[in-house]
């Protein structure tokens, strides 16, 4: 069985680097292939392209960083003299749902099978 294969850009490794990398070059009309290689966790999780960093390390975990930042900065608002009528809470479901619907978006323009 013989393929053929023409890209302008292929990119090898669908991590945060080679996501972006293929994104921007997709955005301007190259032709892209990427390939990335997911090995299952010792505990079977298998998340798919964007590896580690994008599904369960870094991006989450800015993402969440974010949002520690964010509350904090409503205590200094108020010390600056912004009023914030009513008391503000946190949803740990909303902010799980946030992070994993950006990854969702990240990964979204690779995912055609």
């Amino acid at each position: 069985m013989e393929f053929e294969y023409e890209y302008g850009l292929f990119v090898i490794g669908g991590g945060s680097g080679g996501l972006a990398c293929a994104r921007t070059a997709a955005s301007l009309g190259v032709k892209v292939g990427l390939a990335d290689f997911v090995k299952p966790s010792t505990a079977g999780s298998k998340w798919g392209l964007g590896g580690t960093c994008v599904n369960v390390g870094c991006i989450p975990k800015k993402l969440m960083h974010y949002t520690g930042l964010l509350g904090e900065s409503l205590h200094d608002l108020r010390g600056s003299g912004w009023e914030i009528p009513g008391e503000v809470k946190h949803s740990w479901e909303k902010m799980v749902e946030g992070v994993q619907n950006h990854i969702k978006v990240i990964k979204e323009i690779f995912i055609i099978m």
